[in-house]
């Protein structure tokens, strides 16, 4: 089996696999079957059998189309976006499915399909499919999320306890965290020793230790949103800022 050598990262791996080395791609992908069956079984609440699951296959290739995608200027991990990867992949995979099976267990006559091809039917139903996998994706980030913070010792309890009330606070609160996000040493400090730089910081910024204490866990969610590929959280956190 495949072992990193010691003095690479697996994000240096993914690199030269990117680059073309497409023996040691295989040997990655081997190495990391377990970490591949494990997101698959959370997403399906399942044990996954890898010979026989269709879920399996389509994280396999999930997971393969994350090592071409990522990028490291990002700020998240491999792993932590090829999750991501797979968890929207099976979703979509799962659902296709379930729309498949209830289509073909519907008896129609020809005057019944005639009638559901009416323009407005077909686009409502294409509407109300869209919607039920953004909810299954932002439901899948959101769980991201939490096993995210749970890394730094965060519940999402606490985020929302610590939340603040008026539109300006979380203003300020999410320029902070664009601040860390922006900074190629604030970033590596926050994900190396999972807390922010705090000293560095008051230093690059209008406020005081006490209020960034304060905010403390709020602001580290908001780093994590904006560092990782929660394309639905971010779009949900631009409403909630502004």
């Amino acid at each position: 089996m495949y072992k990193e050598r010691e003095t690479d990262t697996i994000e240096q791996t993914v690199a030269a696999i990117q680059e073309g080395d497409s023996e040691q791609e295989n040997l990655f992908i081997e190495q990391y079957i377990p970490f591949i069956r494990k997101t698959t079984a959370k997403v399906c609440k399942r044990y996954i059998r890898t010979s026989e699951d269709e879920e399996f296959s389509v994280a396999l290739m999930a997971f393969n189309e994350a090592i071409k995608q990522y990028s490291s200027n990002k700020g998240s991990s491999f792993l932590s976006f090829a999750s991501l990867v797979i968890r929207r992949r099976v979703i979509d995979y799962i659902r296709q499915e379930q729309r498949r099976r209830v289509s073909l267990s519907i008896d129609f006559t020809e005057e019944d399909k005639e009638n559901m091809e009416n323009l407005a039917e077909v686009q409502a139903s294409f509407k109300e499919y869209k919607e039920i996998i953004e909810t299954e994706h932002r439901r899948e980030e959101i769980l991201h999320l939490q096993e995210r913070l749970g890394e730094f010792g965060i519940s999402l309890s606490e985020v929302a306890a610590q939340s603040p009330k008026h539109q300006d606070a979380r203003e300020n609160m999410l320029q902070i965290a664009q601040v860390v996000v922006s900074s190629e040493k604030f970033k590596e400090f926050l994900l190396e020793k999972q807390r922010l730089p705090m000293k560095e910081l008051t230093k690059s910024i209008s406020m005081s230790r006490k209020t960034i204490e304060r905010n403390r866990k709020y602001i580290i969610t908001l780093c994590l949103v904006l560092l990782e590929d929660y394309r639905y959280l971010q779009d949900y956190l631009k409403e909630w800022v502004t």
